[in-house]
Protein backbone atom coordinates (compact mmCIF):
# COMPACT_ATOMS: atom_id res chain seq x y z
CA UNK A 1 0.00 0.00 0.00
CA UNK A 2 1.46 3.32 -1.05
CA UNK A 3 0.97 6.31 1.26
CA UNK A 4 1.92 9.89 1.97
CA UNK A 5 1.97 11.02 5.59
CA UNK A 6 2.29 14.60 6.82
CA UNK A 7 3.56 15.73 10.24
CA UNK A 8 2.94 19.39 11.12
CA UNK A 9 4.74 21.64 13.60
CA UNK A 10 2.28 20.71 16.34
CA UNK A 11 3.25 17.02 16.01
CA UNK A 12 -0.15 16.06 14.66
CA UNK A 13 -0.06 13.80 11.64
CA UNK A 14 -2.40 12.54 8.96
CA UNK A 15 -2.41 10.73 5.65
CA UNK A 16 -2.37 13.06 2.66
CA UNK A 17 -2.60 10.14 0.23
CA UNK A 18 -3.54 6.46 0.44
CA UNK A 19 -3.17 3.99 -2.42
CA UNK A 20 -5.82 1.59 -3.60
CA UNK A 21 -4.21 -1.30 -1.75
CA UNK A 22 -5.65 -0.23 1.62
CA UNK A 23 -8.89 -2.13 1.07
CA UNK A 24 -7.09 -5.42 0.41
CA UNK A 25 -4.51 -4.84 3.13
CA UNK A 26 -6.58 -3.31 5.93
CA UNK A 27 -10.21 -3.64 4.87
CA UNK A 28 -10.59 0.18 4.82
CA UNK A 29 -11.34 2.35 1.81
CA UNK A 30 -8.56 4.81 0.80
CA UNK A 31 -10.81 7.85 1.18
CA UNK A 32 -11.86 6.86 4.71
CA UNK A 33 -8.25 6.23 5.76
CA UNK A 34 -7.06 9.53 4.28
CA UNK A 35 -9.83 11.37 6.10
CA UNK A 36 -9.18 9.77 9.50
CA UNK A 37 -5.74 8.29 10.36
CA UNK A 38 -7.11 7.00 13.66
CA UNK A 39 -8.79 4.22 11.69
CA UNK A 40 -5.30 2.88 11.02
CA UNK A 41 -3.87 3.65 14.46
CA UNK A 42 -6.70 1.71 16.15
CA UNK A 43 -5.72 -1.41 14.17
CA UNK A 44 -2.13 -1.45 15.46
CA UNK A 45 -1.47 -4.05 18.13
CA UNK A 46 -1.16 -2.36 21.56
CA UNK A 47 2.35 -3.76 22.04
CA UNK A 48 3.53 -2.34 18.69
CA UNK A 49 1.77 1.03 18.78
CA UNK A 50 4.40 2.94 20.81
CA UNK A 51 7.17 1.87 18.42
CA UNK A 52 5.14 3.24 15.48
CA UNK A 53 4.94 6.81 16.81
CA UNK A 54 8.41 6.78 18.39
CA UNK A 55 10.08 5.67 15.15
CA UNK A 56 8.11 8.27 13.19
CA UNK A 57 9.12 11.16 15.46
CA UNK A 58 12.74 9.98 15.47
CA UNK A 59 12.74 9.91 11.68
CA UNK A 60 11.28 13.43 11.59
CA UNK A 61 13.80 14.78 14.07
CA UNK A 62 16.88 13.32 12.38
CA UNK A 63 15.45 13.15 8.84
CA UNK A 64 16.49 9.53 8.60
CA UNK A 65 14.76 6.61 6.92
CA UNK A 66 11.59 5.56 8.74
CA UNK A 67 11.34 1.82 9.24
CA UNK A 68 8.69 0.09 11.34
CA UNK A 69 7.47 -3.47 11.67
CA UNK A 70 4.45 -4.47 13.68
CA UNK A 71 1.11 -6.21 13.90
CA UNK A 72 -2.37 -4.98 13.06
CA UNK A 73 -5.65 -6.61 14.05
CA UNK A 74 -8.35 -6.13 11.43
CA UNK A 75 -12.04 -5.68 12.25
CA UNK A 76 -12.54 -9.32 11.24
CA UNK A 77 -10.09 -10.40 13.95
CA UNK A 78 -7.38 -11.38 11.46
CA UNK A 79 -3.84 -10.55 12.56
CA UNK A 80 -1.32 -9.31 9.99
CA UNK A 81 2.34 -8.39 10.17
CA UNK A 82 3.19 -5.19 8.31
CA UNK A 83 6.47 -3.49 7.49
CA UNK A 84 6.67 0.20 6.66
CA UNK A 85 9.48 2.00 4.89
CA UNK A 86 9.74 5.64 3.90
CA UNK A 87 12.20 8.53 3.55
CA UNK A 88 11.28 11.91 5.10
CA UNK A 89 11.33 15.26 3.34
CA UNK A 90 11.22 18.56 5.25
CA UNK A 91 9.09 21.10 3.39
CA UNK A 92 9.56 24.87 3.31
CA UNK A 93 6.60 25.35 5.63
CA UNK A 94 8.35 23.27 8.32
CA UNK A 95 6.20 20.21 7.91
CA UNK A 96 7.73 16.77 7.40
CA UNK A 97 6.34 14.53 4.67
CA UNK A 98 6.92 10.85 4.03
CA UNK A 99 6.23 8.92 0.86
CA UNK A 100 6.53 5.20 1.25
CA UNK A 101 5.03 1.73 1.23
CA UNK A 102 3.35 -0.55 3.73
CA UNK A 103 3.81 -4.22 2.85
CA UNK A 104 2.12 -7.34 4.19
CA UNK A 105 4.89 -9.62 5.54
CA UNK A 106 2.63 -11.95 7.52
CA UNK A 107 3.71 -15.16 5.79
CA UNK A 108 7.39 -14.25 6.02
CA UNK A 109 7.00 -13.45 9.71
CA UNK A 110 5.11 -16.68 10.38
CA UNK A 111 7.87 -18.62 8.62
CA UNK A 112 10.45 -16.78 10.71
CA UNK A 113 8.59 -17.56 13.94
CA UNK A 114 8.24 -21.19 12.88
CA UNK A 115 11.98 -21.34 12.24
CA UNK A 116 12.68 -19.88 15.70
CA UNK A 117 10.28 -22.41 17.24
CA UNK A 118 11.96 -25.27 15.36
CA UNK A 119 15.40 -24.09 16.48
CA UNK A 120 14.17 -23.96 20.07
CA UNK A 121 12.78 -27.49 19.78
CA UNK A 122 16.09 -28.72 18.34
CA UNK A 123 17.96 -27.03 21.18
CA UNK A 124 15.66 -28.64 23.75
CA UNK A 125 16.07 -32.02 22.04
CA UNK A 126 19.85 -31.60 22.02
CA UNK A 127 19.78 -30.74 25.72
CA UNK A 128 17.61 -33.79 26.40
CA UNK A 129 20.14 -35.98 24.57
CA UNK A 130 22.99 -34.48 26.61
CA UNK A 131 21.11 -35.14 29.86
CA UNK A 132 20.29 -38.69 28.79
CA UNK A 133 23.94 -39.31 27.89
CA UNK A 134 25.11 -38.09 31.28
CA UNK A 135 22.57 -40.27 33.06
CA UNK A 136 23.62 -43.30 31.02
CA UNK A 137 27.29 -42.57 31.64
CA UNK A 138 26.63 -42.36 35.37
CA UNK A 139 24.65 -45.61 35.33
CA UNK A 140 27.42 -47.48 33.49
CA UNK A 141 30.11 -45.96 35.72
CA UNK A 142 28.28 -47.19 38.80
CA UNK A 143 27.84 -50.64 37.32
CA UNK A 144 31.57 -50.78 36.55
CA UNK A 145 32.29 -49.64 40.10
CA UNK A 146 29.81 -51.88 41.91
CA UNK A 147 29.77 -55.01 39.76
CA UNK A 148 33.08 -55.29 37.92
CA UNK A 149 35.04 -53.52 40.63
CA UNK A 150 33.57 -55.75 43.32
CA UNK A 151 34.25 -58.94 41.35
CA UNK A 152 37.85 -57.96 40.65
CA UNK A 153 38.43 -57.16 44.31
CA UNK A 154 37.00 -60.55 45.32
CA UNK A 155 39.19 -62.33 42.75
CA UNK A 156 42.28 -60.57 44.06
CA UNK A 157 41.45 -61.52 47.66
CA UNK A 158 40.91 -65.17 46.66
CA UNK A 159 44.20 -65.19 44.78
CA UNK A 160 46.00 -63.82 47.83
CA UNK A 161 44.36 -66.52 50.00
CA UNK A 162 45.38 -69.23 47.50
CA UNK A 163 48.93 -67.91 47.14
CA UNK A 164 49.53 -68.02 50.88
CA UNK A 165 48.56 -71.69 50.99
CA UNK A 166 50.59 -72.89 48.03
CA UNK A 167 53.74 -74.81 48.92
CA UNK A 168 56.79 -72.60 48.52
CA UNK A 169 58.44 -75.42 46.62
CA UNK A 170 55.86 -75.18 43.83
CA UNK A 171 57.53 -72.17 42.16
CA UNK A 172 55.65 -72.67 38.89
CA UNK A 173 52.30 -72.33 40.65
CA UNK A 174 53.33 -69.34 42.77
CA UNK A 175 54.71 -67.56 39.70
CA UNK A 176 51.44 -68.23 37.88
CA UNK A 177 49.36 -66.75 40.71
CA UNK A 178 51.61 -63.69 40.74
CA UNK A 179 51.05 -63.27 37.00
CA UNK A 180 47.28 -63.56 37.51
CA UNK A 181 47.47 -61.00 40.35
CA UNK A 182 49.23 -58.55 38.02
CA UNK A 183 46.56 -59.09 35.37
CA UNK A 184 43.83 -58.43 37.94
CA UNK A 185 45.62 -55.22 39.00
CA UNK A 186 45.67 -54.08 35.36
CA UNK A 187 41.97 -54.92 35.01
CA UNK A 188 41.19 -52.92 38.15
CA UNK A 189 43.14 -49.95 36.80
CA UNK A 190 41.32 -50.21 33.46
CA UNK A 191 37.95 -50.36 35.24
CA UNK A 192 38.87 -47.35 37.39
CA UNK A 193 39.92 -45.35 34.31
CA UNK A 194 36.74 -46.36 32.48
CA UNK A 195 34.52 -45.25 35.37
CA UNK A 196 36.46 -41.98 35.60
CA UNK A 197 36.07 -41.24 31.88
CA UNK A 198 32.33 -41.91 32.10
CA UNK A 199 31.73 -39.83 35.20
CA UNK A 200 34.58 -38.36 37.30
CA UNK A 201 33.68 -39.10 40.90
CA UNK A 202 35.69 -36.18 42.27
CA UNK A 203 33.41 -33.75 40.41
CA UNK A 204 30.53 -34.71 42.69
CA UNK A 205 32.74 -35.08 45.77
CA UNK A 206 34.99 -32.01 45.55
CA UNK A 207 33.37 -29.60 43.08
CA UNK A 208 34.18 -28.03 39.74
CA UNK A 209 37.48 -26.32 40.70
CA UNK A 210 39.07 -29.48 42.07
CA UNK A 211 37.72 -31.54 39.14
CA UNK A 212 39.18 -29.14 36.57
CA UNK A 213 42.48 -29.00 38.49
CA UNK A 214 42.75 -32.81 38.52
CA UNK A 215 41.74 -33.09 34.87
CA UNK A 216 44.32 -30.46 33.90
CA UNK A 217 47.01 -32.28 35.89
CA UNK A 218 46.25 -35.58 34.16
CA UNK A 219 46.19 -33.83 30.78
CA UNK A 220 49.60 -32.28 31.48
CA UNK A 221 51.09 -35.64 32.46
CA UNK A 222 49.57 -37.34 29.42
CA UNK A 223 50.50 -34.77 26.77
CA UNK A 224 53.37 -32.73 28.22
CA UNK A 225 51.38 -29.51 27.64
CA UNK A 226 51.72 -27.23 30.67
CA UNK A 227 48.44 -26.24 32.34
CA UNK A 228 48.08 -23.18 34.61
CA UNK A 229 44.86 -22.82 36.62
CA UNK A 230 43.70 -19.58 38.25
CA UNK A 231 40.47 -19.01 40.15
CA UNK A 232 39.22 -16.03 42.13
CA UNK A 233 37.42 -17.98 44.83
CA UNK A 234 39.18 -18.66 48.12
CA UNK A 235 37.07 -21.78 48.53
CA UNK A 236 38.07 -24.73 46.39
CA UNK A 237 34.43 -25.77 46.17
CA UNK A 238 32.03 -23.48 44.30
CA UNK A 239 28.35 -24.18 44.94
CA UNK A 240 26.89 -24.95 41.50
CA UNK A 241 23.81 -26.72 40.25
CA UNK A 242 25.01 -30.26 39.41
CA UNK A 243 23.87 -29.99 35.79
CA UNK A 244 25.85 -26.75 35.34
CA UNK A 245 28.85 -28.36 36.99
CA UNK A 246 28.93 -31.37 34.65
CA UNK A 247 28.31 -29.12 31.62
CA UNK A 248 31.31 -26.91 32.47
CA UNK A 249 33.44 -29.99 33.06
CA UNK A 250 32.47 -31.49 29.67
CA UNK A 251 33.20 -28.14 27.98
CA UNK A 252 36.64 -28.16 29.62
CA UNK A 253 37.27 -31.74 28.48
CA UNK A 254 36.20 -30.90 24.91
CA UNK A 255 38.48 -27.85 24.88
CA UNK A 256 41.46 -29.93 26.05
CA UNK A 257 40.69 -32.54 23.39
CA UNK A 258 40.68 -29.85 20.69
CA UNK A 259 43.98 -28.46 22.01
CA UNK A 260 45.59 -31.91 21.99
CA UNK A 261 44.35 -32.73 18.47
CA UNK A 262 44.74 -29.44 16.63
CA UNK A 263 46.46 -26.62 18.53
CA UNK A 264 50.10 -27.78 18.68
CA UNK A 265 50.29 -25.73 21.90
CA UNK A 266 52.86 -25.84 24.69
CA UNK A 267 50.80 -24.11 27.35
CA UNK A 268 47.15 -23.85 28.44
CA UNK A 269 45.80 -21.23 30.83
CA UNK A 270 42.52 -21.85 32.68
CA UNK A 271 40.64 -19.12 34.54
CA UNK A 272 37.58 -19.75 36.74
CA UNK A 273 35.74 -16.68 38.01
CA UNK A 274 32.83 -17.13 40.39
CA UNK A 275 30.73 -13.96 40.22
CA UNK A 276 27.56 -13.19 42.21
CA UNK A 277 25.28 -13.84 39.24
CA UNK A 278 27.32 -16.18 37.02
CA UNK A 279 30.38 -18.37 36.69
CA UNK A 280 32.97 -17.82 33.97
CA UNK A 281 35.34 -20.40 32.52
CA UNK A 282 38.11 -19.32 30.15
CA UNK A 283 40.52 -21.71 28.42
CA UNK A 284 43.39 -20.18 26.42
CA UNK A 285 46.23 -21.85 24.56
CA UNK A 286 49.32 -20.56 22.75
CA UNK A 287 48.86 -22.85 19.78
CA UNK A 288 48.52 -22.23 16.07
CA UNK A 289 44.89 -21.00 16.26
CA UNK A 290 42.39 -21.26 13.43
CA UNK A 291 40.56 -19.05 10.96
CA UNK A 292 36.86 -18.20 10.91
CA UNK A 293 36.43 -20.44 7.86
CA UNK A 294 37.84 -23.41 9.78
CA UNK A 295 35.39 -22.80 12.59
CA UNK A 296 32.45 -22.86 10.17
CA UNK A 297 33.38 -26.21 8.65
CA UNK A 298 30.38 -28.59 8.50
CA UNK A 299 31.93 -31.12 10.89
CA UNK A 300 32.97 -28.71 13.67
CA UNK A 301 30.86 -30.68 16.12
CA UNK A 302 33.08 -30.00 19.13
CA UNK A 303 32.57 -26.23 19.05
CA UNK A 304 28.88 -26.62 18.27
CA UNK A 305 28.51 -29.01 21.19
CA UNK A 306 29.99 -26.37 23.49
CA UNK A 307 27.57 -23.78 22.13
CA UNK A 308 24.58 -26.07 22.69
CA UNK A 309 25.61 -26.89 26.26
CA UNK A 310 25.94 -23.20 27.12
CA UNK A 311 22.71 -22.20 25.36
CA UNK A 312 20.81 -24.80 27.40
CA UNK A 313 21.48 -22.72 30.55
CA UNK A 314 20.97 -19.33 28.90
CA UNK A 315 24.69 -18.58 28.95
CA UNK A 316 27.12 -17.12 26.46
CA UNK A 317 30.20 -18.51 24.73
CA UNK A 318 32.81 -16.88 22.52
CA UNK A 319 35.69 -18.31 20.49
CA UNK A 320 38.61 -15.98 19.85
CA UNK A 321 41.29 -17.22 17.50
CA UNK A 322 43.44 -16.38 14.54
CA UNK A 323 46.14 -18.32 12.67
CA UNK A 324 49.31 -18.25 14.75
CA UNK A 325 47.67 -16.40 17.66
CA UNK A 326 46.31 -19.23 19.80
CA UNK A 327 42.70 -19.80 20.83
CA UNK A 328 40.55 -18.63 23.72
CA UNK A 329 37.23 -20.20 24.69
CA UNK A 330 35.19 -18.04 27.08
CA UNK A 331 32.06 -19.44 28.71
CA UNK A 332 29.62 -17.60 30.97
CA UNK A 333 26.76 -19.46 32.65
CA UNK A 334 24.28 -17.80 35.04
CA UNK A 335 23.92 -19.27 38.51
CA UNK A 336 20.93 -21.58 38.89
CA UNK A 337 19.43 -22.32 42.33
CA UNK A 338 20.51 -25.79 43.42
CA UNK A 339 16.86 -26.79 43.92
CA UNK A 340 15.72 -25.61 40.48
CA UNK A 341 14.51 -28.73 38.64
CA UNK A 342 17.58 -30.70 39.73
CA UNK A 343 18.56 -33.82 37.87
CA UNK A 344 18.52 -36.09 40.91
CA UNK A 345 20.26 -38.94 39.13
CA UNK A 346 23.16 -36.77 38.12
CA UNK A 347 23.37 -35.07 41.49
CA UNK A 348 24.07 -38.22 43.52
CA UNK A 349 27.77 -38.42 44.48
CA UNK A 350 29.79 -41.34 43.22
CA UNK A 351 32.09 -43.22 45.61
CA UNK A 352 35.76 -43.71 44.66
CA UNK A 353 36.24 -46.83 42.56
CA UNK A 354 37.99 -49.74 44.25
Amino acid sequence: MAFQLLLDRNNSFSFSYIGDGSQALLGIEPADLAADISLFLKLIHPEDSPAFTESMFLSAKKLTFWSWEGRVILSSGELKWLTLGSSPLKREDGKVEWEGLVVNVTQTKLDELELIRSQQQLREFSSHIQDAKEQERLRIAREVHDEIGGLLTAIKMDLAWLKERLPKTRKLLTDKTTTIENMVDKAMTAARNLAHSLRPGYLDSFGIVAAIEMEASEFEQRTGIKCLLTHNDEEMEIDLHPDVSIALFRIFQESLTNIMKHAQASEVRILIQNNPDCIELTISDNGRGFSQDARLKPRSFGLRGIQERVAHFGGQVSFTSAPGAGTTVSVTVPHIPSDATPSDTLAQPQQPLL
